[in-house]
């Protein structure tokens, strides 16, 4: 039940956090929007006290996508430092692509580690990354985009992603169990989130609209849920 709770409270605090910058930033939002990641730290680390006893693969899975929750929270932080500190906000934004980056790459093995995917197969999920990024690169100018100095993370930071959301969709296709099937849709919401907020940052100036900038948390948040309650959802590793 506690779980359900803090889950619910996170969708409590997104909405507010969206509510309070319905017309812009607000400190209100900011709090809000740094509880809502609270949330759903606080949703993995409940979901390991309760299934790591009866299964040790839920803690040491558990702390991995653990440790990857805590790398996306500091990566809000820092982007959203970018609109406070504007002279600065380079550092920020590298600082935050390196931390949802390094996030990713604690989601990676645990999933394909605890899904049991053999390792000859991890050519599929790469080659699912590199398809993404190139798609992701080609497409900067005929979307009006403009990644400038930004170009190498970009690329960098697209291939993590995408090879995250390939490798869950895998694990999903190949397990079939409910823990890797909420990873994946928590995988390809993360994907979806990061190609919305791309045009935000590195396209026209009205692409960083109210609508875009809801779908973007909204399909982010709903990743991050997913990814702390497939802790919960994690069968036993034989």
């Amino acid at each position: 039940m506690t779980i359900y709770l803090s889950i619910a409270l996170g969708v409590v605090a997104f909405v507010l956090f969206v509510v309070r910058c319905r017309n812009g930033r607000s400190v209100e939002g900011v709090f809000a929007k740094n509880a809502t990641s609270i949330f759903f730290v606080a949703t993995a680390g409940i979901a390991i006290l309760k299934k790591a006893p009866g299964n040790p693969s839920a803690y040491q899975y558990g702390v991995l996508i653990l440790l990857g929750l805590v790398f996306g929270m500091l990566g809000d932080i820092y982007l959203d430092q970018k609109w406070v500190y504007p002279d600065d906000s380079d550092k920020y934004l590298y600082a935050g692509f390196t931390s949802f980056g390094i996030g990713h790459l604690f989601y990676i093995p645990a999933i394909y580690y605890f899904a049991g995917i053999p390792y000859a197969s991890f050519w599929i999920p790469l080659l699912f990354a590199a398809i993404v990024c190139v798609f992701v690169l080609i497409t900067e100018k005929p979307t009006k985009q403009d990644y400038g100095k930004f170009r190498p993370i970009v690329a960098v930071y697209g291939m993590i992603v995408a090879g995250m959301a390939g490798t869950s969709i895998f694990a999903a296709i190949t397990t079939r169990e409910p823990a890797f099937i909420v990873c994946a849709i928590g995988g390809v919401m993360f994907l979806i989130s990061d190609l919305i907020l791309s045009p935000m940052y590195f396209g026209p100036k009205e692409k960083n609209n109210f609508p875009n900038f809801f779908i973007n948390h909204l399909t982010y948040y709903i990743a991050q849920f997913l990814l702390a309650y497939s802790i919960y959802l994690l069968p036993v590793k034989g």
